[in-house]
């Protein structure tokens, strides 16, 4: 009698491979995020791509297709299997032989799937199981099946990861030294979506460190340097000075009334006064009134009045207290973004802290809380270097969300940031794609609030010493 085939997880733990924590935190997130559970354990990086192959191959007790199988694919191969046969059973004929036909799939134990192929191709079939990652790339690349964005950031990783190791092995064939020329580093920063840095001459002056999506490397922001609080100050009093020259300027038009023109001098005394009030708070408050929960304004900030990233980095310069940095952060988004809410994260509980933009229910998002341990996107974003972007799974949480999007409804594409302070979950930006005028938001718009939430990382950790010493 045949046995039915053991579960991945427990297979890949009783071989010592992954640990019983890294087995419960891919099944956490599979039950938000969906798929297979390989394809989890590759995200989290609790498994290589060689030992899930090896693990599906133990697992169904049939041979597992590499990357390799399916990418040089022969096209009267291709042919064998119709196009709406392979999308409906996610499988792919790889190889034919004049007796037999190589057949990968997912689901390696779906009888129906493999009883429909059969008919089709005619031949005698050799099983292949494949991870959902490869076959899914290899859907896409020949039958024109789009990828969603989750299997095609982790493939583009997956793929350079694969791309370095073997040329670094071929080096080591080779006998030189196991480093990466100066060519293959273009190469790289080319996927990564930056600008390529010059040749160098020596290899130490080289660096392969590829970016994360949000945490790019920034300057430090310093605390307080006289160069910052003396060029606010000018900008602050630009509109004082100008008075005292116009009036000499018409001085030489008329001579008699010299004198009365003469008297800028308390102007300029009010000016020094005002001076001396304005440095506790050299920079002006946001635009938002002081209680954000009554929403900010409906549409969102454009031209003049929308703030820039560098105004936006010297209100962060200084922070008070964390709703400082909160709000410099919400009034960024407010100016890209049509609608966004700012979550804060204490302890277990998960409650809406800022938000802006039209058709929100303010009751319901002042009322709703969260709660880490049930399941939501805002677990995975407590993983390093994650971030959400996609469709909502339909979770009671999720729904709670939703409900807060009255007109019009949630977008069915939405993005959250994460907001982390040496590497743990204080807060997180969620938001539509959308920018402000109703449009796609653009890559450039993108990158400038991953660098804004960058800096407000950095200002909550300095918020977070300076109430630290305090009550030391």
């Amino acid at each position: 009698m045949r046995t039915a085939p053991a579960r991945l997880g427990e297979l890949v733990e009783k071989r010592g491979q992954i640990t019983r924590e890294q087995l419960l935190r891919a099944l956490r997130n599979q039950k938000v995020l969906g798929g297979r559970l390989g394809t989890c354990l590759l995200e989290i990086e609790a498994l290589s791509e060689e030992q899930l192959c090896s693990a599906l191959a133990e697992q169904f007790a049939m041979p597992c297709a590499t990357p390799e199988d399916l990418r040089g694919i022969p096209d009267d191969v291709l042919e064998m299997l119709p196009a709406k046969v392979a999308r409906r059973c996610h499988a792919i004929a790889f190889r034919a032989s004049s007796t037999q036909v190589k057949v990968a799939l997912i689901d390696a134990r779906n009888l129906a799937y493999q009883d429909e192929i059969s008919f089709v191709v005619g031949k005698r079939i050799l099983w292949h199981v494949a991870p959902e990652l490869r076959l899914m790339e290899a859907l896409e690349k020949h039958y024109g099946v789009e990828c969603p964005s989750r299997y095609a950031k982790l493939l583009d990783k997956m793929n350079r990861s694969r791309f370095l190791w073997a040329r670094e092995s071929a080096a080591g064939k080779e006998g030189t030294a196991v480093r990466q020329p100066a060519d293959q580093l273009h190469w790289d920063t080319k996927i990564a979506g930056v600008a390529a840095a010059p040749p160098a001459d020596s290899p130490s002056s080289v660096s392969v460190e590829l970016p994360h999506f949000q945490h790019q490397t920034l300057e430090l922001p310093t605390l307080a340097p006289a160069s910052a609080t003396t060029a606010v100050a000018p900008a602050a009093t630009a509109p004082l000075t100008p008075a005292p020259p116009t009036a000499p300027a018409a001085v030489p038009a008329t001579a008699p009334p010299a004198a009365p023109p003469v008297a800028p001098s308390p102007p300029a005394g009010a000016a020094k006064a005002a001076k001396a009030t304005r440095p506790p708070k050299p920079l002006p408050a946001p635009p938002s009134p002081p209680s954000p929960r009554s929403g900010t304004a409906a549409a969102a900030p454009t031209g003049p009045s929308r703030p820039t990233v560098d105004e936006i980095e010297q209100r962060l310069l200084q922070p008070r207290q964390r709703d400082d940095v909160a709000r410099a952060l919400i009034d960024f988004a407010a100016g890209l973004l049509q609608r966004a809410v700012l979550f804060v994260v204490r302890k277990e509980e998960i409650s809406a802290w800022l938000w802006s933009g039209p058709g929100l229910d303010v009751e319901r998002l002042a009322a709703l809380r969260l709660s880490l341990q049930q399941p939501s996107f805002f677990d995975g974003l407590q993983e390093k270097d994650a971030s959400f972007s996609g469709r909502l799974a339909p979770l009671p949480s999720h729904l709670a969300l939703g409900a807060c999007f009255t007109a019009p409804p949630l977008a069915k594409e939405v993005v959250a940031l994460p907001v982390k302070v040496r590497d743990r979950l204080v807060a997180a930006l969620f938001f539509e794609p959308r920018s402000a005028a109703g449009a796609g938001l653009a890559p450039s718009d993108l990158a400038d609030l991953q660098r804004v939430i960058a800096k407000a990382e950095i200002a909550f950790e300095v918020c977070i010493m300076q109430s630290k010493l305090r009550k030391a």
